[in-house]
């Protein structure tokens, strides 16, 4: 349990006993609705740097918030996403896609310094205008619109191509 990724995925039944068994008090976690690694952060996603993508998606899937900690050392290690297979990497994002809140999601990203590594031309959006037709900058708007598709329920190509229409 030690060397899973997550607090609420160091849980087990205890068959014999006829209980859980929490070291890291998942539980406790889960009831607060916060995402916490087990032990020390950094060494978490040393140890696979995906975790640091997972986090984000268990945040959307699961309607979770991040621990400060957590948070801080996903900022801190976000460059060793560079080093994950793009494949693996791309099996997150469509989980993130597919979650209730992918706007959230990749905001979440983009402030913790992974979404360079995901997705870099969404981020040439931040900060730029469109015309009087669109109220928000090209990044929020393409967000925007991946977000009404995900609120009606659409499926992951829609929400793909919500997420790209205005790229570039």
């Amino acid at each position: 349990l030690a060397r899973r990724d997550f607090t609420i995925n160091a849980l087990v039944y205890e068959d014999s006993k006829g209980q859980i068994v929490e070291p890291y008090k998942g539980q406790d976690d889960i009831k607060l609705k916060v995402l916490r690694t087990v032990g020390n952060p950094e060494e978490r996603f040393e140890e696979d740097a995906l975790r640091l993508m997972r986090a984000v998606r268990l945040v959307a899937e699961l309607g979770f918030a991040l621990d400060a900690d957590t948070a801080a050392a996903i900022q801190k290690k976000a460059h060793n996403l560079g080093h994950i297979s793009k494949e693996r990497i791309r099996d997150e994002f469509i989980r993130i896609l597919n979650s209730d809140q992918p706007m959230m999601a990749l905001v979440l990203c983009q402030q913790l310094g992974l979404l360079e590594y995901i997705a870099p031309d969404l981020l040439r959006g931040i900060g730029i205008d469109q015309n009087q037709a669109h109220s928000y900058t090209v990044f929020e708007h393409n967000l925007r619109a991946l977000q009404h598709a995900a609120d009606k329920g659409w499926d992951f190509d829609t929400r793909l191509a919500a997420l790209f229409h205005d790229i570039s």
